[in-house]
């Protein structure tokens, strides 16, 4: 067996344990009901087509009963994307779009009793908006495109929400551009985040609009954080300002003794043949106050 040939089967072995571990982690059970809210960022970042996908992949994976709803206003019926499965797929009225918090409770607390799951699609969202949005959901995904500086403003914006509410970040390849600097990038951040990428068969009409594995760390993600296994990381501090070192106090300036004093001081040594020399008395007194305006005499 040559070298690559032993990388490739390295490779698939790993592929293949971390596929079984983020399967079992998605399937960890729930003590309790829990809300994932899907918010986005940027408009035509994929919100509900994430929001679609994860609603599929948690009622696939787990036996809990599954509600999708949709209250982000008019779009194409998500209902759509939920065919032949188990979830319930409910949305707003028209006349209550946009939706806000207080109609989604009224239609969540209608028949919440029945579900576990509650994945509600609200879409692009001011920021104004998402604080909100993030109190009254256990999880918030965040959704935005794979551009660095998209990525940059949903970390800050988990940043300021991330103290009460557990988030998740996604990153969309909407335009089929991030490479392997966008995967490190998104794997190393603080919060936990998934770059997921648009399937090719999303243009030709296909059900499914996602890759599958990618989604299926999106959904073990999702099920860490509502478990409460992933602990939210405490929001990145501002450094204080330092201090300006003061610079130590300098000691006054030395001013040169006259020319008669240096003379009485120390007297020069001529020889006793020589003529007495008397040297021409030096300037040594400072300039004249305010000798560098305009006007005053030199």
């Amino acid at each position: 067996m040559s070298r690559l040939d032993g990388f490739r089967q390295a490779l698939t072995a790993r592929g293949a344990a971390e596929l079984q571990d983020l399967r079992e982690r998605a399937a960890v059970p729930l003590a309790l009901r829990r809300r994932v809210g899907v918010a986005s960022l940027v408009p035509g970042s994929g919100c509900t087509t994430v929001a679609v996908e994860l609603a599929r992949f948690l009622s696939s994976a787990r036996n809990d009963r599954v509600r999708f709803v949709s209250a982000q206003g008019p779009s194409p019926r998500p209902e759509r994307g939920l065919e032949g499965t188990s979830v319930e797929a409910l949305e707003l009225a028209p006349t209550e779009w946009p939706a806000d918090v207080e109609a989604w409770w009224r239609l969540h607390r209608a028949s919440s009793d029945r579900y576990d799951l509650t994945v509600t699609d609200w879409g692009t969202s001011p920021l104004a908006r998402i604080r909100d949005l993030a109190e009254h959901s256990h999880v918030l995904c965040l959704v935005t495109t794979a551009e660095r500086a998209s990525i940059q403003h949903a970390l800050d914006i988990a940043a300021a929400i991330g103290e009460r509410t557990r988030v998740v970040l996604v990153a969309v390849d909407v335009h089929r551009r991030a490479g392997l600097a966008t995967e490190r990038l998104v794997s190393r951040l603080p919060f936990p985040a998934v770059l997921v990428r648009h399937d090719r068969a999303l243009g030709a009409g296909a059900a499914r609009g996602l890759d599958g594995v990618r989604m299926l760390r999106l959904g073990a993600r999702v099920i860490d954080a509502a478990a409460g296994i992933a602990v939210p990381p405490a929001p990145v501090p501002v450094p204080a300002p330092a201090p300006t070192p003061q610079a130590p106090p300098q000691a006054p300036p030395r001013v040169p003794a006259p020319a008669q004093a240096q003379a009485s001081q120390a007297p020069p040594q001529v020889p006793p043949s020589a003529p007495p020399h008397v040297p021409a008395p030096a300037q040594v007194f400072p300039p004249a106050p305010h000798a560098d305006r305009p006007g005053a005499r030199s």
